[in-house]
Parts: structure tokens; sequence; C-alpha cells
């Protein structure tokens, strides 16, 4: 039986990548799971449950696995400085020219 290389995921998005619209939406979609993974996997390595995350800031679990789902329409910046502050971390934002923009 033939061995079918399955395609990866730059070569299915190529076609779309053309246009500036859906372009911007990845590289919003990209930055949103890397903020949303960092606070999952800081939450799991310190053993706090979704739960407890939620007491810790007044909110459901519902809602911290929406957030973690990347189901939460607009996580405001007040709500990560509370999970940060819930975690007893620090929450760095940085902001920088791209490259391509200089």
């Amino acid at each position: 039986m033939k061995k079918v290389k399955a395609p990866f995921h730059s070569d299915l998005i190529k076609p779309y990548t053309r246009n500036p619209a859906f372009r911007e939406k990845i590289r919003t979609g990209v930055k949103r799971l890397k903020v949303i993974s960092q606070l999952v996997e800081l939450r799991e390595k310190l053993g706090v449950t979704q739960t407890e995350l939620g007491k810790r800031i007044g909110v459901s679990q519902p809602f911290i696995a929406r957030i973690e789902n990347d189901e939460a329409s607009n996580l405001s910046l007040e709500t990560l400085v509370k999970i940060a502050n819930a975690l007893n971390a620090q929450l760095d934002i940085q902001i920088h020219i791209n490259k391509k923009a200089a």
C-alpha cells in the first residue's frame, strides 16, 4: 500500500494567507493561543484546578474553561491581571515593532 504524505498546516493555509484580513486573523489567533497556553501551563504546574482559579478571581469554573479553550470572546487585560495575581505570577506585556514594519 502506498503511503500518503499528509500536508503541513502551512501548506493548507497558504492559499488563504494571500488575503490580508485572513492573515491578520491568523496572527491574532496565534498570539491569543500563546497567552492562553502559558496560563494553562502555569495553572497546571502549580496544581491549581479551574474551579480553584475561578474562586480566586470570583468567576465560575466554566468561565475559566472558556478562557482556556479560547471561547471567551473578549479576554480583558483586567482578567489577565486577576489570573496572574491569583497564580502569584508576574504578567509582562511587551510590544515590539515588527521587523517588516521597520
